[in-house]
């Protein structure tokens, strides 16, 4: 699972989101007290003080030293990001700091005013007025944090890939849409590294165009059994030259995440099924683990049907 950063405003349910997910993935979470806790541990308590109190004192050097304590909040972070697989970072700029990292997902959490100031009320017993007076001070101490550290904008919407508005979902509808962005996610960055590690080429992308309507029905009919599929997301080499260009590849229809397989639809022309499974046995032959099936139209149905039995 991709490593989640969340951001979030006050009352906007960010933080019982972030709990939920811990428990859901059985993870870790990040947050303010825990970089305090472990990140600064070799500090003196002052010290730990003022960077509770202060995001300007995170700019300062470390006595001794040329980084700052910025510094070591985002080598730690990124250290972290790099060696966990699952783990949920709430805060202290996630968001900008592992912007660039393809295993990162990142989470805006956001309600309307009056929303989180009725939450607020309600957990804490108190006046709608003081509960409006909470979260303007939460809002300006989060987006104080990350303006005086990063000098970016927290609301800017390129630092995420989800936002979501919690005025009218619960905190387990919004879980399922981070868990389901997290997991295509993953399936993509999975088939990239792949090309990485095999010669092959990443041939996913943003919007699947089908070249003819024999795929498009197929498409409908995966859709219709609740069948993920992905168009044509890799491209494999088949055969080179004597300088090593490239002389054929086959790119298969498409790819079934969940059963681990390629598929490549054909017609009933005899000359077409003997090239494209020519093509296929080569695939499987040069790169091992990989395996394609070559399906006829008619075949259509029948393939989805022995796929739901194998929990399609």
């Amino acid at each position: 699972m991709a490593v989640i950063t969340i951001s979030r405003q006050s009352g906007s349910l960010g933080d019982e989101l972030a709990s939920y997910l811990s428990e859901k993935l059985g993870c870790e979470i990040i947050s303010r007290e825990h970089a305090l806790e472990h990140f600064f541990d070799d500090q003196p308590e002052e010290t730990i003080e003022k960077l509770n109190e202060s995001a300007k004192f995170f700019l300062t050097p470390v006595p001794g030293s040329k980084i700052t304590y910025k510094d070591i909040l985002v080598s730690k972070i990124k250290e972290i990001a790099e060696n966990n697989d699952n783990v949920i970072i709430k805060g202290l700029g996630g968001c900008v700091i592992l912007k660039d990292d393809p295993d990162t997902v990142s989470v805006r959490v956001y309600a309307d005013e009056d929303t989180r100031a009725a939450r607020i009320s309600r957990q804490f017993n108190i006046s709608m007025e003081d509960a409006l007076s909470t979260i303007a001070i939460g809002d300006r101490k989060h987006k104080r944090f990350v303006s005086n550290l990063f000098e970016v904008d927290l609301n800017s919407p390129e630092l995420y890939d989800l936002s979501i508005n919690t005025d009218r979902i619960s905190v387990e509808e919004a879980a399922s849409s981070i868990l389901s962005l997290c997991e295509k996610h993953d399936r993509r960055i999975m088939i990239t590294k792949e090309t990485d590690s095999n010669d092959s080429i990443d041939h996913q992308s943003e919007t699947p165009v089908f070249k003819n309507p024999t795929e498009e029905e197929f498409a409908r009919i995966l859709d219709m059994y609740g069948i993920e599929w992905m168009y044509e997301p890799k491209t494999f080499p088949i055969e080179w030259d004597a300088e090593g260009n490239i002389k054929m590849a086959f790119s298969p229809d498409f790819y079934l995440p969940k059963f681990n397989i390629y598929l490549e639809l054909t017609t009933m022309d005899q000359k077409y099924v003997t090239k494209k499974n020519k093509k296929a046995r080569m695939v499987m032959e040069l790169y091992p683990g990989t395996t394609v099936k070559i399906v006829y139209k008619k075949d259509f149905h029948d393939l989805v049907e022995r796929l739901k039995q194998f929990g399609g």
